[in-house]
């Protein structure tokens, strides 16, 4: 999904000494290109921003996968809910006792009573009726803390790299005028505005890309340098994949060296 190259530019993120890089995350700014084919388009890294290193903490992934069993509420249990429960659980038979004590002459009442025993401790639930099927998921969120300290310069090494993240969280661009005023000037009126970047996080040896962020909270108070500089940050990224994985994506993220290429 990215190049293997890091840009003329230094990254932006602190001076953590001899802290391994394999627990420096490194963010980064794609963007879609189509293959050679024409038929699929693959993310590659967008090497005219910077990149954004930072160690992580905190770091882990949700995955939710939705099974459902379609026909877990379509039989007489649950049409006949107060019927059925007192069928297996013996409660009907127990009224027509009741009623065969005082109408003993009636037959039909003793072939009632006989049937609505046979039914005492008995469901409708089955293996086939209550097997479940995959009925979709959403994208994966990834949770983690990207940590961030002035070692020699605050600015560069804290309010930098903070900011870039904060400047691809938000939308590119937005509109000053709606729709109707937009096509009155003769510009694009339907979307005006531009979304957030989509960008790629490299961790280890795993890479996600595309993803997006969710939410980033940026501190505001803290200890700060001689020009009001934070000197130290920790941000909980919330970040999610641009679309559901497969098993695929899956063994592509968790198998990288170096900056791959996504297809889609």
């Amino acid at each position: 999904m990215a190049d293997s190259q890091n840009g003329s530019n230094p990254p932006l993120g602190s001076r953590w000494g001899g802290l391994s890089p394999a627990l420096i995350a490194t963010f980064f700014a794609v963007k879609k290109l189509p293959s050679e084919n024409k038929e699929t388009i693959r993310w590659v890294r967008d090497m005219s921003q910077p990149e954004v290193v930072a160690p992580l903490t905190d770091g882990h992934m949700e995955t939710t996968l939705n099974w459902q069993s379609p026909f877990e509420n379509v039989g007489p249990d649950q049409k006949f809910s107060s019927l059925s429960a007192m069928l297996q659980a013996g409660g009907f038979a127990s009224v027509l006792s009741s009623l065969q004590a005082a109408f003993p002459d009636l037959q039909a009442l003793n072939s009632a009573k006989s049937a609505a025993q046979s039914l005492e401790g008995r469901t409708n639930i089955t293996k086939l009726n209550s097997t479940q099927i995959f009925s979709g998921m959403a994208p994966i969120k990834i949770n983690v803390t990207a940590h961030f300290r002035a070692y020699q310069d605050a600015d560069l090494e804290v309010r930098k790299p903070m900011n870039q993240l904060m400047s691809w969280a938000l939308p590119q661009e937005l509109a000053k005028d709606g729709p109707v005023a937009g096509a009155v000037a003769g510009h694009m009126a339907v979307f005006p505005s531009r979304v957030p970047q989509i960008i790629g996080m490299k961790y280890g040896d795993m890479l996600f890309a595309p993803i997006v962020i969710e939410s980033i909270p940026y501190p505001i108070t803290g200890p700060r340098s001689q020009g009001g500089i934070l000197m130290q940050a920790a941000s909980n990224l919330q970040l999610a994949t641009l679309t559901a994985l497969d098993a695929k994506d899956w063994e592509t993220a968790r198998k990288v060296r170096g900056f791959a290429q996504f297809n889609y």
